[in-house]
């Protein structure tokens, strides 16, 4: 049991997986965050108009090899099945879509990635009349190479196990109901090809997840903070300007909230920066776990985070804010608790139009807060609310 353990703590180590969380993420894609799931779906849809731009070049330049080695009455009906090919790549290649989500571009990527097999389906129909032993047959050893092109590129893509298993399995199906239609050999001189398959297929999954491992590790260093853990300053700003455009476009709803720690200098005084700086830590990691699948927290400054809330409104917010005041955000050495001075402004409540109204007013809403006394937030149309002392908000008139 030691020797295995000590086993997969070695691949974990060459692999750089060090927990069941980092695991997890590299399986599938539920416990992403938002703009993780934003990222990569941009991502995949780059790479799949750059390779349908690609590809629909080199499938009409294959039917010059067609017309030189195909007798004329196979030719037209191949002609007629690369055409309808071609259309699709030059369809994916000049995409546009005013929202782009992970799930749209999964498809588009399955719907690229089958056209190959589904060419190699078709023509085989009429392939499988071409006599052997002569020169027609060169070009049907290469139709049978395309299913070995859709799973190579596969690995091309950022995915998850999930994800880039069922791809593949897909892949493989086609690629072997291709197979049986046109290949006369027996099944068992087969099993070189099966094996072939099997080998490239693993080959791309691994390919394929360590792109993701990469592709998650730079953006969690790039455009988030080491220490918190939660998104930059600058990271937060696109990110609130995508939800702040979304929001306009599909008015819907959009709450951010400004939460600010209470008496930071009189904690470093009383104790010490190490003393602060896991406070300011302690307070991300409860933060975090009051966020929902698609909310967004940014260390906005020294000792403030920001809450971004896409699809909650004014009375969603009012809920947040004040279970961060009842809760808490941690405890001081000697015990007392670390409170927060929280303001809250909402897309719609607020009649907001600009981005900058917007910051504006949370950061007034923020001041307004400490002004009155901290521990408290002050709302959508500047409704005030304070923590008690024993830790449950209440209502100010």
């Amino acid at each position: 049991m030691s020797v295995f353990k000590s086993y997969i703590a070695h691949l974990g180590k060459n692999s750089h997986v060090y927990s069941m969380r980092e695991l997890d993420d590299l399986l599938a894609a539920d416990g992403h965050p938002g703009y993780m799931r934003t990222h990569r779906a941009e991502l995949l849809l780059e790479r799949i108009r750059f390779l349908a731009s690609l590809f629909a070049v080199l499938v009409p330049l294959w039917l010059v090899i067609d017309y030189w080695l195909l007798p004329l009455d196979l030719f037209w009906p191949i002609l007629v099945i690369r055409l309808f090919s071609t259309a699709h790549f030059v369809y994916l290649a000049r995409y546009q879509a005013k929202e782009t989500s992970l799930k749209s571009s999964l498809l588009l990527l399955a719907g690229m990635l089958i056209n190959l097999p589904l060419t190699f389906f078709a023509s085989a129909h009429y392939l499988v009349l071409v006599p052997p032993d002569t020169m027609y047959n060169l070009p049907v050893q290469l139709y049978t190479l395309l299913p070995y092109i859709a799973v190579a590129i596969l690995g091309l893509f950022p995915l998850t196990l999930l994800e880039c298993s069922a791809m593949a399995l897909l892949l493989a199906m086609l690629t072997l109901t291709s197979w049986g239609y046109y290949s006369a050999l027996p099944a068992l001189e087969m099993l070189p090809t099966l094996w072939l398959l099997i080998i490239l297929l693993g080959i791309v999954l691994f390919a394929s997840t360590i792109q993701l491992q990469y592709m998650i590790t730079m953006v969690t260093r790039v455009d988030h903070d080491p220490v918190t853990g939660a998104q930059t300053r600058k990271s937060g700003v696109q990110s609130l300007s995508k939800a702040f455009q979304q929001a306009k476009l599909h008015n819907e709803y959009l709450s951010v909230a400004l939460v600010d720690l209470d008496n930071g200098q009189e904690i470093i005084a009383d104790f010490d920066y190490g003393t602060y700086d896991h406070v300011v830590q302690e307070a991300a990691e409860i933060l975090f776990d009051d966020l929902r699948h698609n909310d967004m927290l940014v260390h906005w400054g020294e000792k403030v985070f920001m809450l971004i809330l896409p699809g909650t409104d004014c009375e969603g917010a009012r809920i947040i804010a004040q279970r961060i005041l009842s809760e808490g955000l941690g405890n001081l050495p000697d015990g007392r608790p670390v409170t927060a001075s929280i303001g809250v402004c909402e897309r719609s409540a607020d009649q907001i139009d600009e981005l900058s109204t917007m910051l504006e007013l949370v950061d007034n809403r923020r001041n307004a807060a400490k002004d009155q006394g901290k521990d408290r937030y002050v709302l959508c149309q500047d409704e005030p609310a304070a923590s008690s002392g024993s830790g449950h908000s209440q209502e100010v008139g």
